[in-house]
């Protein structure tokens, strides 16, 4: 028996959420010759937003009622309004739950005269905009064409125009020539963005001259629930994710220890600091309970953990299997949070390594190789300044969350301010001592400067901010680093930390003796050649909620 599948989406590059190619469409065995033909009686569904951004929800009724309402002023169509169209979805989806009798049974068509369903989803990368559009014949379910237009999001009614423009000439080219009659040049050559599936027209065609065509065959497909079960399968996919990154690990903490601070780059300065011994494990228990549970969802087909990882197989056709590997690899921090007793944050801290996606790899599409417990996924010591965590008359508790961190950023920034002198000495013209010294000293500071990344409430001067920038000068000679200076530095203590720590890891290191296959050459009489440097660290600090309830 034949059937045919309605595939949405497929794995998309990461920024973004999940938007469906052309390849992951099934193709379609066969169109019936009518489709497409009058009467052009359409509906519109509102869209689906595939992104992560909250603030385009609107988009799903907006757009919806921009087509609709540009699409009627063609007077060979036939639409129906979003209000009628409330009425025909409600019985439409009573009569597929088994919830209307058998008596009052009616098509979509046949109810409200509509022909073709139209049904979309949108996607958003940075500032582009992408939105897929389906149209179904709604008595066979199947999909008779797709159209895709991309655009900006500061102009959607542009976006807009082009796929109206583009689905009047899906419906018929006797109706694109109207519009077509004025643009020029044409709105392909405008839009290159624009992409038609032109893959069932042309089947269409050749079943149509083809002299040995099959018997006529009505494939009814129930299209509202396959993409309500696709779009399940898509959305289990994201939570299973989430699951595990919330719920697959365990902390343990041990007894706060007091340090004292002293920075030798600021002398006045002096902090008692609060470290707590810290370590995460990924529970091979918790993840096991995680993927039971989504077995009998039927989320899950295949599931084995063991001491290396795991290996999950999920929905291949509906893109769940990729969209559940991609946002797992989703590069995130780990980072300690101190709660007073209403549960606000007061501080957070994570040491630079605790990045998750410096500590598992993929093996094939399905495994995950990832530390699992006793051997921990992080550990170190958290460390806060008294002043944030010890506040008069609160009681400070600490938790553990894993939060996605698309925009952090370490930037080093080098640039010579001194001059080689030479006296006597010969230099090859080939080899730019200074420019090779340059890069050297860049990569040697942007691998050893290591700043935690911390926010407490706003005390003492300090505040809160997703940018910390430090000036300074270096001194090399003979190819080794003499000095390291700052003269600007944040009033942020771990970032103080932090370059007190790369002076004592830089000083006197050797540029000349990295195995980089760039050797400085040797300057025996050379000067002392001075570089200003700056370093800059973004961190996305405000899905930790400083100073709010979390939750």
């Amino acid at each position: 028996m034949s059937c045919l599948v309605i595939v949405t989406g497929c794995q998309r590059p990461p920024e973004v959420a999940v938007s469906p190619t052309s390849s992951s469409v099934s193709p379609i065995p066969f169109i019936h010759p009518r489709v497409l033909n009058r009467p052009h009686s359409v509906a519109l569904l509102p869209l689906e937003n595939m992104s992560r951004h909250s603030h385009l929800n609107w988009l799903g009724r907006g757009l919806q009622e921009m087509l609709v309402s540009d699409l009627a002023q063609w007077p060979q169509f036939e639409v129906v309004s979003r209000d009628a169209l409330g009425s025909v979805i409600r019985e439409q989806w009573l009569q597929q739950r088994g919830f209307s009798s058998g008596e009052n049974s009616v098509g979509l068509g046949r109810l409200k005269g509509v022909r073709y369903l139209i049904q979309g989803r949108f996607y958003s990368q940075q500032e582009t905009l992408s939105v897929d559009l389906q149209i179904i014949d709604v008595e066979t379910g199947v999909i008779v064409s797709s159209v895709n237009a991309q655009g900006v999001e500061s102009d959607i009614p542009g976006l807009e125009q082009i796929l109206v423009t583009h689905l009047v000439d899906v419906f018929d080219a006797s109706l694109d020539e109207v519009s077509r009659s004025t643009v020029t040049p044409s709105s392909e050559d405008l839009h290159p963005h624009f992409k038609r599936n032109s893959e069932g027209d042309k089947e269409r065609r050749q079943v149509i001259s083809s002299e040995t065509v099959a018997p006529s065959t009505v494939y009814h497909v129930d299209a509202f629930l396959s993409l309500e079960k696709l779009t399940h399968q898509r959305r289990e996919a994201y939570r299973l994710a989430e699951m595990i990154w919330d719920e697959g690990y365990v902390v343990e903490m041990g007894e706060p220890l007091y340090q004292i601070w002293h920075f030798s780059i600021d002398p006045t300065r002096a902090m008692p600091v609060m470290a707590i011994p810290f370590s995460l494990f990924f529970s091979p228990h918790r993840i096991s309970y995680i993927f039971e549970q989504a077995q009998k969802a039927e989320t899950v087909s295949g599931v084995d953990v063991n001491s290396d990882g795991f290996r999950a197989t999920l929905d291949e056709v509906s893109g769940a299997q990729s969209l559940f590997i991609e946002h797992f690899q989703t590069p995130r921090r780990v980072f300690i949070r101190a709660l007073n007793e209403k549960e606000d944050v007061l501080a957070i801290f994570s040491d630079w390594g605790w990045r998750t996606d410096r500590k598992f790899s993929m093996r094939g599409t399905q495994e995950v190789s990832v530390p699992m417990w006793p051997n921990p996924f992080v550990t170190g010591l958290v460390k806060f300044p008294v002043d944030w965590v010890e506040q008069e008359g609160q009681h400070v508790t600490f938790d553990s969350v894993a939060v996605p961190v698309p925009d952090e950023q370490v930037l080093v920034m080098v640039e010579p301010i001194g001059d080689f002198k030479e006296e006597g000495a010969k230099i090859s013209g080939l080899v730019d001592p200074e420019n090779v010294l340059l890069q050297s000293l860049e990569s040697v500071i942007q691998s050893n400067w290591a700043p935690a990344i911390t926010e407490g409430l706003p005390m003492r001067g300090y505040l809160p901010g997703n940018k910390r920038t430090a000036v300074g000068v270096v001194h090399v000679q003979e190819g080794k680093i003499r000095d390291i200076q700052f003269q600007h530095w944040p009033e942020d203590p771990f970032i103080l930390q932090s370059l007190q720590d790369l002076q004592h890891k830089l000083l006197g290191f050797c540029l000349e003796c990295q195995d980089s296959g760039r050797v400085v050459p040797h300057l025996p009489d050379s000067g002392v050649n001075t570089f200003r440097l700056q370093l800059t660290l973004v961190k996305d600090i405000h899905a930790l909620h400083l100073g709010s309830h979390p939750h």
